[in-house]
């Protein structure tokens, strides 16, 4: 009887040691030097979509930072540097962690990263790509939905350009709308309340004022009912107010509200954000770069 009292205890401790070290914390995103503590005491590199248990440190180095995830979407950033255990990290309070709109998001900015390869060089470098040929290439992704009074559209820098013409074309290929810009921009901002309907697939193409007739592809949108649109605008305002927007991770939490939602022009917008925020970092980056990569293999095509 003891015997068996003393075989249960130490199955009992068994479980506990191992429920104590489950891994529970998983890397988003790293810039710099940062390393993990392992069992014997030592260190190694730490990289995006690596799990961690909260009882691990981790050391940030100067000028270097991670973004964390743990238990019940609950997401970190660090940037002092200085050596930490994981579990200290969590104490630090985040006004995101209460809002439910913010948790179910962060879970979902981390099961896109790991998908898409997080930990992996992407080979891809930050911004606007320099580009030699004549046409922009657009970087708003294809079949990306909008909220009607609020088109966003997004291009490659083109140098020589002289400016950018934008065109909205309707359902028909028929040019719906001509708009100008400066060779400085790259994206613009369209209110086409008035102009477009939900349901149709609109297009819209990017040329040089240097070749104002070399246009790139024709690239499908669409517009949100107003139904749709209002109770979606509801939750992107509630998650705003939740989020400071001044942080990498704030800006990838509402990209995966967009994405989720099937906002990719608006998605691709703020891991774009993010990117710029954190541009070395491991992470925020391939959210940006596979964004076509996973609205594919969600099924949606051109």
């Amino acid at each position: 009887m003891r015997y068996l009292s003393l075989t249960s205890r130490l199955m009992v401790g068994g479980f506990l040691l191992s429920f104590l070290y489950a891994q529970s914390v998983t890397v988003l995103a790293t810039r710099g030097d940062v390393q993990v503590e392992q069992a014997g005491g030592a260190w190694v590199k730490a990289t995006a979509g690596m799990k961690l248990s909260e009882q691990q440190k981790v050391r940030v180095g100067p000028q270097s930072y991670i973004a964390l995830v743990f238990a019940g979407n609950k997401a970190r950033e660090l940037r002092q540097p200085g050596t930490y255990t994981l579990s200290q990290i969590l104490t630090q309070k985040s006004s995101v962690d209460e809002n439910p709109y913010a948790s179910k998001y962060t879970g979902y900015v981390l099961n896109q990263a790991i998908a898409s390869g997080a930990g992996r060089a992407s080979g891809k470098t930050l911004g606007a790509v320099t580009r030699s040929t004549m046409a922009p290439l657009p970087r708003t992704p294809i079949q990306s939905t909008f909220f009607a009074d609020r088109i966003h559209l997004y291009w490659d820098r083109v140098p020589g350009s002289e400016g950018y013409i934008v065109q909205i074309l309707d359902e028909n290929g028929q040019p719906l709308l001509s708009q100008e810009v400066s060779a400085e921009q790259t994206s613009v901002e369209l209110n086409l309340e008035n102009k477009v309907k939900p349901g149709p697939c609109y297009y819209w193409r990017v040329s040089t004022r240097r070749h104002p007739n070399l246009y790139s592809n024709n690239i499908c949108f669409r517009v949100l009912p107003s139904d749709k649109a209002s109770l979606l605008k509801k939750e992107e305002e509630a998650l705003r107010r939740s989020l400071e927007l001044k942080s990498a991770i704030d800006y990838a939490i509402l990209g995966a509200f967009y994405e989720q939602n099937g906002l990719y022009g608006y998605a691709w917008q703020a891991y774009n954000q993010a990117a710029s925020i954190e541009p070395n970092a491991d992470g925020y980056i391939t959210l940006r770069e596979n964004l076509h990569q996973r609205i594919a293999q969600s099924g949606v095509s051109e």
